[in-house]
């Protein structure tokens, strides 16, 4: 039925729930198929570089961070899994990876963290449902 899962995480409860439901989906299935986690790095656009921050290693840092807890949860499962970042607007940067990674499967939560989470509910979620090539669930 599904060759591969993609999730997306940045650190929110509802991220920390689609990853729970993936692993529930992927031990029930016969056929466990391999499992992405993906986080996303927004695009940062300033007008004057950072002295003396190397801002690339920050956000990495940040990256590696955000993914800690997941890596850790699908460790004590036992599923296979692997882990990448990427760069971009959040929902576009979803669904070129789901394509990339030739997802047959996207589950994520119903809203991500932050201030701009709470001004754009689920603004990410709705534009991945919108745009991405294969099916979407969302987990709240």
């Amino acid at each position: 039925m599904y060759n591969r899962i993609l999730v997306p995480v940045d650190g929110s409860t509802h991220a920390e729930r689609a990853l729970e439901a993936a692993v529930t989906l992927i031990q029930s299935l016969k056929n466990a198929p391999a499992l992405a986690v993906l986080h996303v790095n927004p695009s940062v656009s300033i007008n004057e570089p950072p002295v003396g921050v190397d801002l690339g290693e920050r956000i990495r840092e940040e990256g590696e961070k955000i993914l800690a807890p997941a890596t850790e949860a699908l460790t004590r499962s036992g599923i296979a899994y692997e882990t990448f970042s990427k760069t971009g607007d959040p929902a576009s940067v979803i669904c070129q990876a789901a394509e990339e990674q030739h997802a047959d499967l996207i589950i994520m939560g119903s809203r991500g963290i932050g201030l701009m989470s709470e001004l754009l509910i689920g603004s990410v979620s709705h534009s991945v449902v919108q745009h991405a090539h294969c099916p979407v669930m969302i987990v709240r």
